[in-house]
């Protein structure tokens, strides 16, 4: 239920309101995501769920760090890292609960699934198993990720456990 819950939300905000409001701005731009739902590597889902998040970190965190001369994956785990605290901030000042950064730690839970996406694309690219990163990702972040987030962030919000 959490991941129809999920789906719906991105639907409402991504497709529905984005667009509504796009309309009534006219506002031209309006890719606000890509299929994101097909991705086979973590990082692919980063890139194409939110179009205009992901710009901004490129925009604003990506290309300036690299220019610092950086290595890429330093960039990208600073990138991550900044995309991750603004994601706890979305989550955590309406649920009043910034002292446990629970959508921060999530995330950053996801930078060795990166890694490991990444290799097992590699490794079955062109094969009949070309789709295994999607597997892992619907499993990872959909049926083990958001269920879990959902159950922690009730259990933290609801004192359940304290009482």
């Amino acid at each position: 239920p959490v991941t129809y819950v999920w789906l719906a939300g991105f639907y409402v905000f991504f497709h529905v309101w984005m667009n509504l409001l796009a309309e009534l701005l006219r506002f031209g731009d309006r890719l606000f995501y890509k299929a994101w739902w097909n991705a086979v590597t973590f990082e692919a889902y980063w890139r194409l769920w939110n179009l205009p998040v992901h710009h901004w970190i490129a925009r604003h965190v990506y290309f300036p760090a690299l220019r610092k001369r950086l290595s890429k994956a330093a960039v990208g785990f600073i990138a991550f890292t900044v995309s991750a605290v603004f994601h706890e901030l979305v989550i955590a000042l309406p649920l009043k609960s910034g002292h446990m950064p629970l959508a921060f730690l999530a995330m950053m839970a996801q930078v060795p699934l990166v890694a490991v996406s990444a290799a097992i694309n590699a490794r079955v690219a062109g094969t009949p198993f070309a789709q295994l990163g999607n597997y892992l990702f619907w499993i990872a972040f959909c049926f083990l990720g958001q269920p879990a987030a959902v159950l922690l962030y009730y259990v933290h919000c609801t004192g359940v456990l304290y009482h």
